[in-house]
């Protein structure tokens, strides 16, 4: 019989993954009368219990040991960012290269939505919730997860934002964390809009404490960035300190991954001192001053790129995968299957796996396979801090090998 109601739905879907383990979004269909696309819309609902997660194609039972730190039943914006009093175990792997990642931390304010508003339009959100993340943040938690040994640098306000703030990044296995504060600028914040039509994100980004790292500061972190095997930034961070850091990580023969997001002009004069730089489309528009629209297009902008300073560029192309140009031979890499939850952190999954897998000595060709791997699954949760564990990227990289 079918069910006409969203939480009859909801509860016999839980109760059909609690019982099966795994379940497809086309069986749940078939068995409640309805489309596919209402089953997914139910699955997010789902979701928010903790007791599940989304994959691609469906969804399957969570270890209730553990538990996600990024969803309770609240709708309350500010008590919603919620964080576990444990630190999360992605795989008894022990974590053997280092990355340091100098980057930011940003309170989310999530709103998804049937659609984005147009201009003057006042829209009702699905739900919203309140979420830790920053580029920096999220890259850091895909770095732990993609098993590299993680040191992490941000800097806070003097308020509540921040103290949340320390709570999770305290839970999420970092090997080791600096924290730096400013008494009168806040925790930097975003308001991330989602939409379902699109099956993408808007962001919106007050950068707060993130714009006032110092250099004495920067210098304090010398000796710990010297230790390290991958350096990781992007732009989050106010330039001067950003730049100061890359060169000096340079300097130190570290492979460094730049990734000029958000972009800003500054951008440009960090490009030197990258061994690999990440830029989307419309941040390898920016860097070449041309448009982008066809194979040739993403070939003449990687090498355009390249004639700038880095060794390595990796052109980032969402639901198309990624270019990578290593100043000899270009390669495309196609985006792994997946159903488009929460886009907001992708790129930063996609950057954190990269520098995690680089660190422990994969190839380049394997880190790029793995770290776009990573991201197909991220997108796939919500939350841009939601970053999948090191066994289900493996297990999706088995899968896509076997479907060969």
């Amino acid at each position: 019989m079918p069910y006409n109601y969203k939480k009859m739905r909801s509860d016999f879907i839980l109760t059909e993954i609690r019982r099966l383990k795994k379940v497809t979004v086309k069986t749940l269909a078939n068995q409640l009368n309805v489309s596919e696309r209402t089953i997914r819309r139910d699955l997010l609902e789902v979701q928010r219990t903790g007791n599940i997660n989304i994959h691609y194609g469906g969804a399957s039972l969570l270890n209730q040991m553990g538990t996600t730190p990024y969803w309770n039943d609240s709708l309350s914006l500010h008590n919603n960012m919620d964080v576990s009093t444990n630190t999360i175990q992605t795989s008894s792997t022990l974590k053997k290269g280092k990355v340091f990642i100098l980057g930011s931390f940003n309170t989310d304010l999530v709103y998804r939505l049937a659609h984005f508003p147009t201009s003057g339009e006042t829209t009702r959100a699905l739900y919203s919730c309140c979420l830790p993340g920053g580029k920096g943040c999220n890259q850091a938690v895909a770095s732990v997860n993609a098993l590299a040994a993680t040191h992490f640098v941000a800097k806070l306000g003097e308020d509540e934002y921040a103290h949340k703030a320390r709570l999770f990044l305290e839970t999420i296995g970092l090997a080791s964390l600096t924290l730096f504060t400013h008494p009168e600028c806040p925790t930097g914040s975003a308001v991330v809009m989602v939409s379902e039509a699109e099956g993408d994100n808007a962001i919106v980004i007050n950068p707060g404490a993130n714009q006032t790292l110092s250099s004495a500061e920067i210098t304090s972190c010398h000796t710990t960035i010297a230790q390290s095997d991958i350096f990781l930034i992007q732009m989050e961070n106010n330039p001067q300190a950003s730049e100061q850091a890359l060169t000096y990580a340079h300097k130190c023969g570290l492979t460094t991954i730049f990734n000029p997001a958000p972009w800003r002009p500054e951008a440009h004069d960090l490009l030197p001192f990258a061994t690999i730089v990440t830029p989307n489309l419309t941040e390898a528009e920016a860097i070449t001053s041309m448009t982008i629209h066809t194979r040739q297009d993403i070939r003449q902008a990687a090498e355009q790129i390249r004639l700038l300073g880095p060794r390595i560029v990796i052109i980032t192309l969402g639901k198309q995968g990624c270019w990578m140009f290593d100043g000899e031979q270009h390669r495309e890499y196609p985006a792994f299957p997946a159903v488009n939850i929460d886009t907001a952190g992708a790129g930063d999954a996609f950057n954190g796996a990269l520098a995690a897998r680089l660190a422990n000595s994969d190839s380049l060709d394997l880190a790029i396979r793995y770290a776009s791997a990573f991201a197909s699954l991220a997108v796939e949760r919500s939350g841009a801090a939601n970053m999948p564990e090191h066994t289900k990227v493996l297990e999706k990289m088995s899968e896509d090998r076997s479907s060969q």
